[in-house]
C-alpha cells in the first residue's frame, strides 16, 4: 500500500507544480520607461494615489482563451509613472496614498478606467490604457481629462514582453498628458 502512494504522489505533485506554472504564465508584471514630452514643469506638485475603477482585475485573454492577469498593483504603476515623468519634467513631485496635508497645493491624482491586454495573434498583443486625471489647486478643480492610449505590438521572447506593449500605451498617456499638467500647474 505504502508503494502504490509513493507512485501516486509523485505525478500528482509533478502535475500541481506544472499547472501552478502555466498559469504563472499569463500573469504579468507591470513596468514602465520614461519618455521625452520637452515640456517644463516648474514647482512643486503632489501626486495622490490613484483609484482603480476598472469592472474588471483580469488583463485580457490568450487566444487559448486563457486568463492574463497583472502581478503589480495598477493603480500605483500609474501613479507612479505620472511622478516619474513630472519629476523628469522638472517638477518637484511628492507621492502620497493616504492623506494630503495643508502643503499640499497641487494635487494630481485620478482613476484608473481601464487596462486592457489581449493576444490577438500567435505573437501580437493588444494592450489599451484609459486613465481620467485630475488637477486640483487647494480642494478646486483646475483640470479634468480622460486619456487613451492602445498598442498593438508583437512579443518576441528574450527581446520583448506583454509589459512592454503596456508600458508602451502607459506612455502614450503620459505623453499627452503631462504638457497638459504642466499647463494647468503654470496657473
Amino acid at each position: 500500500m505504502k508503494t502504490y502512494m509513493k507512485r501516486l504522489v509523485l505525478p500528482v505533485l509533478a502535475l500541481a507544480l506544472l499547472t501552478a506554472g502555466c498559469a504563472a504564465g499569463n500573469a504579468v508584471k507591470l513596468k514602465y520607461a520614461l519618455i521625452s514630452t520637452d515640456t517644463p514643469c516648474v514647482g512643486e506638485i503632489t501626486v495622490y494615489r490613484f483609484e482603480d475603477k476598472r469592472p474588471a482585475s483580469a488583463l485580457g485573454k490568450t487566444t487559448d482563451k486563457e486568463t492574463i492577469t497583472t502581478l503589480s498593483d495598477v493603480a500605483e504603476w500609474v501613479g507612479w509613472a505620472l511622478f516619474d515623468e513630472l519629476e523628469n519634467a522638472g517638477c518637484k513631485p511628492k507621492y502620497r496614498t493616504a492623506t494630503l496635508t495643508p502643503d499640499d497645493k497641487l494635487v494630481v491624482t485620478g482613476e484608473v478606467l481601464e487596462l486592457t491586454l489581449n493576444q490577438t495573434g500567435v505573437t501580437t498583443y493588444k494592450g489599451r490604457v484609459s486613465v481620467r486625471i485630475k488637477v486640483m489647486r487647494e480642494d478646486e478643480t483646475v483640470y479634468t481629462e480622460k486619456y487613451t492610449s492602445e498598442v498593438e505590438d508583437v512579443v518576441v521572447p528574450g527581446y520583448s514582453s506583454e509589459a512592454d506593449i503596456l508600458a508602451e500605451a502607459l506612455r502614450g498617456v503620459m505623453y499627452e498628458a503631462i504638457p497638459a499638467i504642466a499647463e494647468a500647474a503654470r496657473k
